[in-house]
């Protein structure tokens, strides 16, 4: 409703200056019944962490959080600030001035640490100007320097108090102060106010129809001195065109409602003491809890137990959260985090879904580089463990591939490479999954295997079964051999006995026709040597007249010699015996 029933303008300019980066940061927020302004000005190098905007957000997340003009509390939000860029100053010490103005359109407060600025304009005079914390500023409080020159004194930028600052800090308050319709309060960083005179900010203010107007005005003014060096500067201007009236009788409701307080509490008094005793017994209780489970968490994560560790941190940052410690609750939220994905990781790797396990342990990567407890080597490790588990697992399937298409035996190349990087890389799941398609394969080689071999077993088998209806036995008996040999080594015992069978079979059709022919060469030898003997006893008789060409022919071959082995030797047992065989021609003509 204030901010409803208030006319407020703001506007803003911030340039890098002579610098390639503008290390200033200015942000707002208006709410219905408040509203907050921060402006700071980074003192630091650092190119990864921007203090500025660190320590101007933790300002505002704050007041989002509970807005409130307490001192005390606007004390709070800046020391969470400067412990924040504290405990960011890791590669190098993270520094910041600051400003921060909470309004509630009818008055304001002020705090700022270091050396940016505020000034309450009004009627086109200055009305007040917040005092910064350098050695000049100390000097002209001392009376050693004219206020007028602490503008433009060396001493300006050598800062006593800033955020980030290696012990504690100081801070200046501008106490709550009543503004009127037509005020203006203008925040700048030491970029722009000590390029300024208050006379030059003062006639850019009369000059000026409305914020923007106002700060591009003094951004004009600066420029046009033509310095050979400009720093990074931002100027905020806050046009209260109207600010909320109160409503007159509110202080006499305000005092009534203290009084009622005050007597609540004298009659509650001890039970209002017994419960800030338990809420600070529980806060108490909450505070050893957020230590003793941080700590858990950090034994977890130098274990590598990741999924414990986040349940740690996750215990911690609850136990935070109730006593309202901000930083530890940033802080576990970042390593909650970092175990989460790697947590998610180890997930993925389980399902087998690589490419966000590398996204995940990446991911872990970069967030860890703030947090030295989690170890970087065991990140790395799991990384690169991860995109070899991705290879083995292409190998896998392009051994599949083969498999399915009946390439057994590239498929086994591939899953015996495949194997042998999973054994590498301790892959257990893989290692198991690719043994048994290691076994499959093999099985289908020697199915295919025993099936060559049966064919070749059977091709030499109808071999012999040709040469055995051709006769030949010889060849029969060979062939069956070898097929005999093939069904032996691929455990074919019947076929074995079969070829057995078949072999004895050709054998004895062999030893037949052997028989057969040594019967059939007895039985003609026998007969030449009956004939050869008829012959030698028709050459012995006395050869008749009436046919002498016989006698001639029987005498021929013995008086000539040109006779058979048989025939000369009956022809010799004749003559030997020439008187047996006589008595027996004898014998036969009688």
């Amino acid at each position: 409703m204030r901010r409803e029933n208030s006319d407020v303008k703001t506007a803003f300019v911030s340039e890098a200056g002579s610098l390639l980066d503008n290390r200033d940061y200015f942000a707002y927020t208006e709410l219905d019944d408040m509203a907050c302004y921060v402006l700071a000005d980074g003192l630091d190098e650092d190119q990864q962490q921007r203090s500025a905007e660190l320590a101007a957000k933790i300002i505002l997340e704050n007041f989002m959080e509970k807005p409130t003009m307490s001192k005390w509390r606007i004390r709070r939000w800046l020391k969470e600030a400067h412990e924040t860029l504290k405990f960011e100053s890791r590669r190098m010490r993270l520094k910041a001035s600051l400003l921060v103005v909470v309004t509630d359109y009818t008055k304001y407060v002020c705090a700022s640490s270091g050396n940016t600025r505020l000034h309450h304009l009004r009627n086109g005079r200055l009305l007040l100007k917040s005092n910064d914390q350098s050695l000049a500023q100390i000097m002209a409080d001392r009376g050693k320097l004219a206020p007028d020159r602490v503008y433009h004194h060396e001493e300006s930028s050598n800062l006593m108090q800033y955020l980030g600052m290696p012990e504690g800090f100081g801070m200046s308050f501008v106490r709550k102060t009543r503004m009127v319709d037509g005020d203006v309060l203008l925040l700048s960083s030491a970029g722009l106010w000590k390029g300024l005179d208050l006379t030059e900010i003062l006639d850019s203010l009369s000059e000026a129809k409305g914020p923007q107007e106002f700060t591009d005005t003094l951004e004009e003014v600066l420029l046009s001195k033509q310095s050979y060096y400009y720093d990074n500067y931002t100027a905020a201007a806050i046009y209260m065109n109207k600010v909320y009236q109160d409503d007159p009788k509110k202080k006499w409701r305000i005092i009534r409602r203290i009084l009622i307080a005050a007597l609540v509490f004298f009659v509650l008094g001890g039970g209002v003491l017994w419960a800030t005793y338990r809420n600070i017994e529980k806060k108490a209780e909450a505070a050893a809890n957020l230590i003793e489970y941080q700590q858990t968490g950090d034994q977890y994560t130098q274990q590598g137990d990741y999924s414990k560790a986040l349940k740690a941190y996750s215990e911690a940052r609850n136990a935070a959260i109730k006593i309202k410690d901000r930083l530890h609750k940033v802080t576990l939220t970042d390593k909650m985090k970092i175990a989460q994905a790697l947590v998610d990781g180890d997930g993925h790797i389980k399902n087998q879904e690589y490419d966000k396990a590398i996204i995940s342990y990446q991911s872990a990567q970069k967030q860890a580089e703030n947090y030295p407890i989690f170890s970087e080597a065991d990140i790395q490790k799991k990384l690169e463990q991860t995109k070899t588990f991705a290879a083995v697992n292409e190998t896998v399937k392009a051994a599949d591939l083969k498999f399915q298409s009946g390439e057994y035996s590239a498929a086994k190349k591939l899953y015996e490479q495949a194997s042998k990087e999973a054994i590498q890389a301790s892959y257990t799941d893989a290692q198991k999954d690719v043994a048994a398609k290691l076994t499959d394969t093999q099985t289908k080689l020697d199915e295919i295997q025993q099936q060559t071999q049966e064919l070749r077993a059977e091709k030499q088998e109808k071999r012999g079964d040709k040469a055995l209806d051709a006769g030949n036995y010889d060849l029969a008996v060979d062939a069956y051999g070898q097929a005999q040999g093939i069904y032996q080594e691929i455990d074919k015992l019947e076929k074995v006995l079969a070829m057995e069978r078949k072999i004895g079979k050709a054998e004895t059709e062999q030893d037949k026709l052997a028989q057969e022919a040594k019967d059939a060469a007895d039985a003609a030898s026998a007969a030449s040597a009956q004939a050869a003997a008829s012959a030698a006893m028709n050459g012995s008789l006395p050869v008749p007249t009436s046919a002498p060409g016989a006698g001639m022919s029987a005498a021929s071959p013995a008086a000539n010699g040109s006779g058979t082995a048989s025939s000369d030797t009956t022809n010799g047992a004749a003559a030997g015996t020439g008187t047996q065989y006589g008595l027996t021609d004898s014998k036969v003509a009688n």
